[in-house]
């Protein structure tokens, strides 16, 4: 049981969270830039890199751990349906 935790709750959850994460990171910091609300992140004298490095951390994190949460229960739970089903349609045969 410990290696069915182990290999379907970290190694997937933990792999599609830092994709989706990245992703989302990406897309949020490069929006942000081009709107630039308040000359906040560029100005005549170019980008304000701390302030967007700061948004960027601010949206990977908290992305990571609730993908990371959300991506692994449901694989957990899909693999233990997956797994009922099999027992129960060998029990038939």
């Amino acid at each position: 049981m410990k290696s069915f935790f182990r290999d379907n709750f970290t190694e997937f959850g933990l792999a599609i969270g830092f994709a989706v994460s990245v992703l989302v990171t990406i897309v949020v910091c490069v929006w942000e830039w081009v709107q630039n609300p308040g000359g906040i992140f560029h100005d005549d004298e170019g980008t304000n890199w701390q302030f967007f490095f700061e948004t960027a951390w601010s949206w990977l994190i908290p992305t990571f751990i609730y993908t990371v949460v959300a991506v692994s229960l449901a694989h957990v739970l899909w693999m233990s349906m997956t797994l009922v089903v099999k027992k129960l349609t060998n029990k038939k045969d």
